[in-house]
């Protein structure tokens, strides 16, 4: 298999391009580039010309905006098969926030902004593609809002929680929801608003209490019935 075959392959697993033809598969493999992003580093800056269509294959990659205090303040979550900021690679804008890999090895596909604006008059379904993933993004945006606006800080984590399980864990025997996501506290508590030491003090209360476990590849939430409760008392 070649490397383009191999990319437009990976191209029609995600969310964007998932049942386009093969024909436009290849042609947007063509100049795509494959990237994978240690946890921390930044896939682009705010204020960076939004040259490309950036698709998660895999791990949780976070919009961020800084305040004048210096302070990283979450604007839109992301994972397996999200397509990034699509209005300001369609536009020709720049990127409003800042993306960083909140987890270890995330894995995104770049696909050139011009490679798909060339294509779009010849590709009325690559046009209803792109209108899917305006819709999906601006969900996911409405998602991020439902978190931070939840109420006190045990509600807001609560939400956290629910959110990833819903979109990214793995239902295991007893209704235990696994969670391959290995988020420090401090990182945690920057997606919800809220001190690390207030977030260790809830989480080691929700543990002691048998609704949650962690460890270094991640959470299970042992208990999700009771964060649900906690979310809508």
């Amino acid at each position: 298999m070649s490397g383009t075959q191999g990319l437009a392959d990976r191209l029609g697993a995600t969310g964007l391009f998932a049942g386009l033809e093969l024909a436009l598969l290849d042609l947007l493999a063509h100049d795509a580039l494959p990237r994978r992003f240690a946890a921390g580093e930044r896939i682009w800056r705010m204020g960076e010309d939004a040259a490309h269509f950036v698709i998660v294959e895999d791990g949780l990659v976070e919009l961020e905006q800084v305040t004048p205090a210096g302070e990283g303040v979450m604007v839109g979550l992301f994972g397996r098969g999200d397509t990034l900021c699509v209005m300001p690679a369609l536009k020709r804008r720049r990127y409003p926030a800042d993306a960083v890999a909140l987890t270890d090895g995330v894995s995104a596909l770049l696909v050139p902004s011009r490679t798909v604006f060339d294509a779009l008059d010849a590709h009325p379904a690559l046009e209803r593609a792109l209108n899917r993933a305006l819709i999906a993004h601006a969900e996911l945006l409405h998602a991020k809002i439902g978190i931070v606006s939840a109420g006190s800080v045990p509600r807001r984590l609560a939400a956290l929680f629910l959110y990833l399980g819903r979109r990214f864990g793995r239902r295991e025997a007893g209704g235990t929801v696994r969670l391959d996501l290995a988020l420090t506290r401090e990182r945690i508590g920057q997606l919800v608003g809220a001190r690390t030491e207030t977030v260790i003090r809830v989480l080691s209360r929700w543990q002691k209490a048998g609704w949650l476990r962690s460890g270094a590849q991640g959470f299970e939430l042992v208990r999700p019935e009771m964060l649900d409760k906690v979310v809508e008392p």
